[in-house]
């Protein structure tokens, strides 16, 4: 399953494809796909911090308020994207991904979009999560 924040420019957006959730619900793995002018990512990435269940509530919770954030990564790692709300209704979405592998990688991104991102984004991910819960 995937879960896609469609913003208002072909220039920026995220891209959660292929999303495993864990048994056990303390994590999962995705296809993290980012276009964040003028750069673009594709990566195996890895999130166990906050668990899925409780990524989506504060991103309701921000969806509600437009005011705070709402990050997913992991506990000891580097790799997060995340969503800080201003309370007028910008979304900043930013964060860093690493690859450690043969040659050492890392881009940090930051793009904005508006409030009317969050909600198709959040129902797909809410899918997601409830159907792994299942």
């Amino acid at each position: 399953m995937d879960a896609s924040l469609n913003t208002q420019s072909k220039s920026c957006g995220l891209v959660m494809k292929d999303i495993e959730i864990f048994e056990d619900g303390s994590g999962g793995v995705c296809i993290l796909e980012i276009q964040s002018a003028p750069f673009a990512a594709s990566t195996r990435f890895f999130f166990d911090s906050p668990p899925p269940g409780a990524f989506v509530e504060n991103l309701a919770a921000l969806d509600r308020s437009l005011l705070g954030e709402a990050k997913l990564g992991q506990q000891f790692e580097d790799p997060h994207f995340m969503f800080r709300g201003n309370g007028r209704g910008q979304i900043t979405v930013s964060g860093l991904l690493v690859d450690t592998t043969e040659h050492w990688q890392k881009l940090e991104f930051s793009f904005a979009t508006d409030q009317t991102a969050l909600g198709p984004f959040l129902a797909e991910l809410r899918r997601v999560v409830d159907a792994a819960a299942t």
